[in-house]
């Protein structure tokens, strides 16, 4: 079955033009984006209106001892450039759900946005009786919600929307865990309509919409979403992890897993938008008809690089699906099954330069599996980052998918050693990406000898960030002259 573009769809999207430039996508901008999320100025943070869900006092006067016991009375007591710091409890009832920031530039966070007990312990938790947040007063970027979870929320006075409805707004989004919210109509965890949001490392997982976008639906929007866990989302119809109607999504480093759908499991892409997808890992998606990982159809265009397609499902294109005037381009990517596994009747598909069709040696990926165990940083005997135990490791394997993007994306944001170019995956670009190769061959030839020698001492007591600074200590020198020493005459198997 293909559903149409008929008063279905119409009940829940609409178009909008086009929007974010080619620049959205350059590393400048990433830095930006999380400094945003992760940095509050003094500039911007001229109070801050503490919330405690235990304080003695009802409502409270949103000072350190005294705080207010609900979180909207802390956000209509602020002013913009305030910052509300929820302190770790569950938040639930009247004054703490159907949240609205009123249009101002203020900052609703918990007390350590980057530490995941004090997130995953800050809750916001509708019960069902409504949203977690209603933004829909022009709010801009400086509206930011940084480390909360959103849980059990609902759509109640439209269709969409649940954890999160924007509207004619566009704020930033970070460190969030949206959870287990449920939609009539679209976005179960989010909706963005005429919003340009911005999520940075936000987790959404196990929210459902009866229709379009059971983790996040955008229609008539431009939003950004970088560096988030996109899983276990479902929707009844179009894209179970992300639906984009007539929208500009660009979707870089993300991991979108094990979302389900009728069509377009992890990604809908639908008329007349242009999906950008940089650096995602998509995996044990499924689809019952079309593109179990990513799916475009009337006139929905998707642009693919330096991405992992594996182990997803669907009765046609396992990987991907193209129909009823969708297009889609693919370059410097891992795609299971290679153009086999991309259901393409009407020959939409562009399959560029680059791509490879290998296991790409995830740490730790089982399809019938616990999702809470996986891990999809790359095998590497050089080098690959251990989340749980926070280091480096080596494996027996080293996967292909290492050193494997586009030669012209930024390699300069993972660390050394590398091939000086971009990994495959979520990972690539970032310091979590799998190293290859020895610290001291600096001009990844293969060998450690006087080529390299040469290279280190042209920088001698060079104070820049180079990769001859091969201890990291801020300066070419001695410390650096060891460790090539210790590495010399090397030779890559």
């Amino acid at each position: 079955m293909v559903l149409g573009a008929g008063e279905t769809r119409l009940l829940v999207s609409a178009p909008r033009p086009k929007g974010w430039s080619e620049d959205m996508y350059k590393h400048k901008v990433l830095i930006t984006v999380v400094f945003v999320c992760l940095a509050v100025s003094a500039s911007n943070a001229a109070n801050i209106i503490y919330v405690d869900v235990n304080s003695p006092n009802n409502p409270g006067a949103g000072t350190f001892g005294n705080p207010f016991r609900k979180i909207q009375d802390g956000i209509n007591s602020a002013l913009p450039g305030d910052t509300v710091l929820i302190r770790p409890g569950i938040y639930s009832g009247p004054g703490n759900y159907d949240l609205n920031p009123n249009g101002k530039a203020i900052t609703i966070s918990s007390t350590n946005p980057e530490n995941a007990v004090v997130v995953a312990n800050t809750v916001i938790a509708p019960n069902n009786a409504g949203r977690g947040f209603d933004i829909q007063n022009g709010e801009d970027a400086n509206c930011v919600l940084s480390g909360l979870t959103i849980r059990n929320a609902r759509a109640v006075v439209s269709l969409n929307g649940a954890g999160i409805f924007c509207y004619n707004s566009s704020p930033t989004i970070c460190n969030c865990v949206i959870e287990n919210g449920y939609a009539e109509g679209s976005g179960g965890g989010l909706y963005c309509y005429y919003s340009n949001v911005t999520i940075v490392n936000c987790t959404i997982m196990g929210n459902t919409a009866d229709y379009y976008g059971g983790g996040i639906s955008c229609n008539f929007s431009s939003p950004l979403v970088t560096g988030c866990t996109i899983r276990g989302n479902t929707a009844g119809h179009e894209g179970g992890g992300i639906d984009s109607g007539e929208s500009d999504p660009n979707i870089l480093n993300c991991i979108v897993i094990d979302n389900g759908a009728l069509l377009g499991g992890g990604i809908d892409c639908y008329y007349p938008g242009v999906t950008r997808v940089v650096n995602c890992t998509f995996a044990a998606n499924s689809a019952d008809d079309f593109g179990g990982a990513l799916y475009c159809q009337f006139e929905g265009s998707a642009i693919i690089e330096n991405s992992i397609f594996w182990a997803n499902s669907a009765s046609d294109g396992a990987q991907l699906g193209i129909l009823d005037g969708g297009t889609a381009s693919i370059t410097y990517c891992d795609v299971q099954g290679g153009q086999t596994d991309v259901y393409d009747p009407c020959e939409q598909l562009v399959w560029g330069g680059g791509n490879i069709d290998s296991d790409p040696c995830f740490a730790l990926f089982a399809p019938a599996g616990d999702p809470n165990l996986w891990d999809f940083h790359l095998q590497s005997a050089y080098g690959r980052w251990e989340p749980n135990e926070q280091n480096w490791v080596t494996d027996p394997n080293t996967s292909l998918c290492i050193d494997a993007g586009d030669p012209n994306s930024d390699w300069t944001g993972e660390p050394w050693p590398n091939g000086k170019r971009i990994n495959m995956g979520a990972y690539g670009g970032t310091a979590q990406a799998s190293k290859n190769g020895n610290i001291a061959d600096l001009n990844i030839d293969g060998k450690v000898n006087f080529v390299d020698f040469a290279q280190l001492g042209n920088l001698w007591g060079s104070t820049q960030k180079v990769i001859e600074d091969l201890n990291g200590d801020g300066i070419v020198n001695l410390g650096d002259l060891d460790i090539m020493a210790t590495n010399w005459l090397w030779e890559k198997p």
